[in-house]
């Protein structure tokens, strides 16, 4: 006979069985419904720290954390991350940022959304700390111009590939990573138009962020702007920028500027600040921005100054500079500006070719009115042998345009008489129009450049030393 007793006991483990159970169902159902639906993605990187953000569907009910270490599997530091300002309905944006860290170091993380980890705590999800200003320590760039204008068609990215092949940014991708044998970089530095043809949301995820995902969660980014990118939420919403002492940069949400080592990046926006408005040169938002450069450039110390704009100054492919009104306008701006403060580099996409210039200088007109005494530097064209760039001002400025990220318009004359000549089947042209992006490694006092196809082979390949002024 069973007795009360028994019978009680066996009731209250059966109920404590179902109420696990029921628990487990829960919180089977709860990581169910938290989502990864962006990301994660680097930002801002600092010596002593980093910015990451990511996206979740709105099922997180708590809080969404990124957890750190120096080991993948000991991630026995976290941050709270905050909400971004909810702007789609069902998506949550969330930023983390993590201080006080040691300078060139690597760490490993995790994004977790109600203690559901969403990516990481593998080899892969990594990212390092900047190096220190006096570093000497060789440092690797990947630059992407236009790779939003052959966007993939509408559709999650993985089944438009699986439907209709690669398209030319993944294959421009694919190149990189081929050229670099899966080092990565040290930074990924986008010369604008990043999302065809608005730069929305929706453009941003298929064209972007599906693309670039695996480089995104370990590569820092450093966003530039161009005139597709006109969708306000490019800057609000999509990435973080330095702000002042943040990045050892100044700036606005539309251009800024920051170190990395020995090198000074200085990101420039014309079409925000200009031309979306007015082609008047005197217009007041433009003319903050020169006044920002000019005080810029003349506080940095490091060994290289490299100014990325989305709109070249010189190019002959599918525009160009002599004809086109807006580019005549911003040489005439920035040419003098460039001089007076040495800057190394010009980088530039828009044109969806590329062509690169000699180390020239003061050269404001039209080509017809380029006179080599008066404005050719060095002939060297960085191949047979480097080109030696002095310091201080006047030094000349290598002016590079690479806007075939997501492919290209091969109808340009390529005879700008400022660009370095390349052999052809077509015979010699000023430029070439064929997809691939730009890389560029930087130790002391030595550059090299490699545009890079989508084979992973260099088609131009150039050298710059600086020497005493």
């Amino acid at each position: 006979m069973t007795s009360y007793a028994t019978t009680g006991r066996r009731a209250r483990m059966s109920q404590c069985w179902l109420l696990g159970t029921l628990l487990v169902l829960v919180a089977a159902r709860s990581a169910l419904a938290v989502e990864l639906r962006r990301g994660p993605y680097l930002l801002n990187q600092r010596p002593d720290g980093i910015t990451a953000r990511w996206r979740t569907g709105d099922a997180v009910r708590h809080t969404s954390v990124l957890r750190y270490g120096e080991t993948p599997y000991v991630l026995d530091h976290a941050v709270a991350a905050e909400r971004v300002r909810q702007h789609f309905p069902g998506l949550q944006d969330w930023e983390a940022t993590v201080v006080d860290l040691a300078p060139d170091t690597k760490y490993y993380y995790a994004i977790e959304g109600d203690q559901v980890t969403l990516a990481g705590a593998d080899e892969r999800t990594h990212f390092r700390t900047a190096p220190a200003s006096t570093s000497p320590r060789k440092l690797r760039f990947w630059f992407l111009g236009d790779s939003g204008s052959n966007r993939p068609r509408e559709g999650e990215t993985d089944t438009v590939l699986q439907i209709t092949g690669p398209t030319d940014p993944v294959k421009v991708r694919n190149g990189f990573r081929r050229f670099s044998q899966r080092r990565g970089a040290d930074g990924i530095i986008l010369l604008g138009d990043n999302a065809y043809p608005w730069g929305s949301d929706a453009e941003y995820q298929t064209a972007f962020f599906g693309i670039y995902r695996d480089d995104l969660a370990n590569t820092p980014l450093w966003p530039g702007i161009g005139n597709h990118d006109m969708d306000d939420a490019y800057r609000h919403i999509f990435f973080t920028t330095p702000r002042e002492g943040s990045s050892l940069g100044l700036g606005s949400q539309y251009y800024y500027s920051f170190d990395l080592a020995n090198v000074h990046f200085v990101m420039l926006d014309a079409w925000k600040s200009w031309w979306e408005v007015t082609t008047d040169p005197d217009y007041i938002p433009w003319q903050r921005e020169l006044a920002w450069l000019r005080e810029d450039l003349a506080s940095t110390r490091q060994t290289w100054t490299i100014v990325v704009c989305h709109f070249p100054l010189y190019c002959d492919g599918n525009y160009d500079s002599d004809t086109n009104g807006p580019l005549k306008l911003l040489r005439e701006a920035l040419v003098p500006i460039l001089d007076r403060f040495g800057v190394d580099l010009y980088l530039a996409g828009h044109d969806h070719t590329y062509q690169r210039s000699y180390l020239i200088r003061g050269h404001t007109g039209t080509r017809d009115s380029f006179r080599e005494e008066d404005h050719l530097v060095s002939a060297a064209d960085g191949r047979s042998e480097p080109i030696l760039k002095r310091g201080g001002p006047n030094g000349g400025t290598v002016h590079i345009v690479s806007g075939t990220g997501g492919g290209t318009r091969p109808n340009g004359a390529f005879a700008h008489p400022v660009m370095v000549p390349f052999q052809t089947e077509a015979g010699e042209r000023r430029g070439l129009a064929q997809p691939g992006s730009l890389a560029l490694a930087i130790e002391a006092s030595a550059l090299e450049g490699w545009q890079i196809d989508i084979h992973g082979q260099p088609v131009d390949h150039f050298r710059m030393e600086k020497v005493a002024p």
